[in-house]
């Protein structure tokens, strides 16, 4: 985190769900969902523990105006904490339906590396892949004392590099 900003004020609506508000008004949402259906041949206990994370516009017509570090601050504050039990892992799929899905990789990579809390205790592991010509950006987010953090990583490469065809 950096050292002069805070994370937004967020608020938890539902188990895995978050919202914040920025100081532009702007709301953003996310949430966490269950991810071990493209885990199926690993074992509930590996697959059970992979997450979807996603962030979204409250309201997509509302722009969100130049740059905001707190947004930042605040969604690696989000992540951090639910991957703080050190037993889940979190996969972050780059929207493409736009055409700016590297741009959201970079900035999304970019993140957790400038800030320091908690993205220290977190691994990024990317393994960005052409699937039926169409590029999808992935990142995994593991806690590094997770006591599978091996299996983890491993199931997310063997996934998407089944993926890449």
């Amino acid at each position: 985190m950096a050292t002069n900003l805070q994370p937004y004020k967020f608020y938890v609506f539902k188990p895995d769900y978050y919202s914040f508000v920025t100081s532009s008004g702007v709301e953003y949402l996310c949430y966490f969902t269950p991810y071990a259906e493209y885990f199926k041949k690993y074992s509930t206990d590996i697959s059970s523990r992979f997450y979807a994370f996603n962030l979204e516009l409250s309201n997509k017509k509302l722009k969100p105006h130049g740059i905001d570090r707190r947004i930042a601050d605040t969604v690696i504050t989000i992540v951090g904490d639910f991957l703080n039990a050190q037993i889940n892992a979190v996969v972050y799929v780059c929207d493409n339906s736009d055409g700016r899905e590297a741009a959201r990789s970079r900035k999304f990579l970019s993140w957790f590396d400038y800030y320091e809390h908690p993205s220290s205790k977190i691994i990024q592991v990317s393994n960005n892949f052409d699937s039926g010509g169409l590029f999808i950006y992935t990142t995994l987010l593991v806690h590094k004392k997770n006591k599978r953090i091996k299996d983890i990583i491993l199931a997310y490469l063997d996934l998407t590099k089944e993926n890449e065809k």
